[in-house]
């Protein structure tokens, strides 16, 4: 038959001078525990102090014993130490002249801990401050490109604004090729232009007029049979008669017409 297995967490333990023993508190305090085939039996443990004297200070053995259902019994053996109310309070005492360190310590970490998120909070306010002042600074100037080009517009013959928007269409839809080498976007784009050419070729009232829009149809026939150098083919308007004069306007339209197709251009790529 198998014997019971005993465990004990501690072997010695102080107790107060004067003060009954408790069979549960001395398992508790000892850390006792006893087990049969699986079964918790430590309400079986007995303990023998016939040997310990609690009137008098001084370190007692005490057998310890568990007995299972098969009368198979375990012993161990365990110390006791009797000690005095002020022998108890030095102990106590020592043990808690030892914890302020301990707890200094960790505030300070904790401080440390503290002041380094605080450094880490601050950093990222500049860095917000930063970039907000950055982006105000970027709309200003980007308002006051918009309200020149807006000015240099407003100049600009009814037949030749009608121009600009054309030609600023083209170099948009040649531009947005360039970098996104969609040929069927590119012939939609071009299609579109060439269609609106027809709808305003009569409302021009020069043949000068006209005939520019009749070089921007010719550019279109080009990017639609060769668009490899869309931007190229396009720019080549502005060495013709009567586009010079208006190419700061049409550079400033087609900014507009890149940021209404892509939304994402900057006013430098629009003036290349």
């Amino acid at each position: 038959m198998a014997k019971p297995v005993l465990k004990i967490q501690r072997h010695n333990l102080d107790w107060l001078l004067g003060k009954p023993l408790d069979s549960n508190e001395l398992i508790a305090r000892y850390g006792i525990s006893a087990i049969d085939n699986g079964k918790d039996i430590t309400n079986k443990v007995t303990f023998n102090t016939t040997q310990v004297e609690l009137e008098h200070q001084g370190e007692y053995p005490i057998a310890v014993t568990v007995m299972n259902s098969e009368g198979e019994t375990e012993s161990a053996r365990i110390m006791i130490n009797i000690k005095s109310r002020e022998e108890l309070d030095q102990i106590s005492g020592g043990s808690q002249q030892t914890n302020p360190p301990r707890k200094c310590y960790r505030a300070w970490i904790v401080a440390i801990a503290v002041v380094i998120a605080l450094v880490i909070i601050w950093w990222a306010l500049a860095a917000i401050h930063d970039h907000n002042a950055d982006q105000q600074a970027n709309n200003a100037e980007q308002s006051s490109q918009i309200s020149n080009n807006s000015s240099s517009i407003n100049k600009l013959s009814s037949d030749n604004q009608k121009l600009a928007e054309q030609v600023a269409a083209l170099r948009g839809a040649a531009r947005q090729y360039e970098r996104d080498h969609n040929q069927q976007e590119l012939q939609n784009q071009l299609n579109n232009i060439a269609n609106q050419n027809q709808r305003i070729e009569g409302q021009l009232s020069s043949n000068s007029a006209k005939q520019k829009l009749n070089d921007v149809d010719q550019v279109i026939n080009q990017l639609q049979q060769d668009p490899s150098n869309a931007s190229s083919t396009v720019n080549a308007l502005k060495n013709k008669d009567g586009f010079g004069e208006i190419w700061n306007s049409i550079t400033s339209l087609m900014q507009s017409w890149v940021n209404d197709h892509t939304g994402n251009n900057s006013s430098s790529n629009a003036n290349q």
